[in-house]
């Protein structure tokens, strides 16, 4: 008899909650990209989301790479989110650094252009051994690459560059003159302090794709 009254009160405990709709920021198109049940508007604000970064883009290739957003507030049942981050899968990583490989791994705290601070981590796989003078010259030459593309970038726009497409080529292209590396990933990014999010030009849309509901 407990066992019963203890399910049947769970279960009138779950009608009273309500589904909520989240959101990604307008920035990456203000796409449906889960529901969730909550108890009201206030406790779905802080809760972190997982999204496939191929559900907001449309690119399948990037199904490993995970987007984590923050809710920020409800407007009805619809939640509001910031980009507070994003990975690439450790299979994946451990797959790309196999044996006579060198793996070089860059962390990096990147200023936008409205002040807003992400941290940027960027792994490199050479098919050879490096010297140290190599690896330094590698290292160097990212470094400058993302920092100087950051600032550049409102965060807005710089989360969008970091999970598109455009990354790989212009980090290639980076370190070209120093070594033909063609296994470089922007393995992990996470927000920091975020002071303003300017939205993007309205030339510049939102990545294609129909957003996934994620339960």
């Amino acid at each position: 008899m407990a066992g019963e009254k203890a399910q049947k009160k769970g279960k009138e405990k779950w009608k009273e909650k309500t589904w909520y709709t989240v959101e990604s920021p307008p920035y990456l198109g203000s796409k449906e990209v889960t529901v969730a049940l909550g108890e009201d508007a206030d406790s779905m604000v802080n809760r972190i989301v997982e999204v496939p970064i191929s559900d907001l883009t449309g690119n399948f290739k990037k199904s490993n790479e995970k987007a984590l957003f923050r809710i920020t507030g409800c407007e009805g049942t619809k939640c509001k989110t910031i980009f507070i981050g994003h990975y690439i899968g450790d299979d994946y990583i451990r797959r790309l650094v196999r044996r006579r490989k060198e793996r070089i791994d860059i962390i990096e705290d990147v200023k936008t252009s409205d002040g807003s601070i992400i941290t940027v981590k960027i792994v490199v796989v050479s098919d050879g051994k490096l010297t140290n003078t190599k690896k330094s010259e590698i290292r160097k030459a990212l470094t400058s690459f993302i920092v100087s593309k950051g600032s550049q970038l409102s965060y807005a726009d710089f989360v969008r560059y970091l999970i598109g497409d455009d990354a790989y080529n212009d980090m290639v292209e980076a370190t070209k003159n120093i070594y033909p590396l063609r296994k470089i990933e922007i393995r992990k990014s996470e927000l920091v302090s975020l002071s303003g999010v300017q939205e993007p030009q309205k030339n510049e849309p939102a990545p294609g794709g129909e957003a996934i509901a994620q339960n």
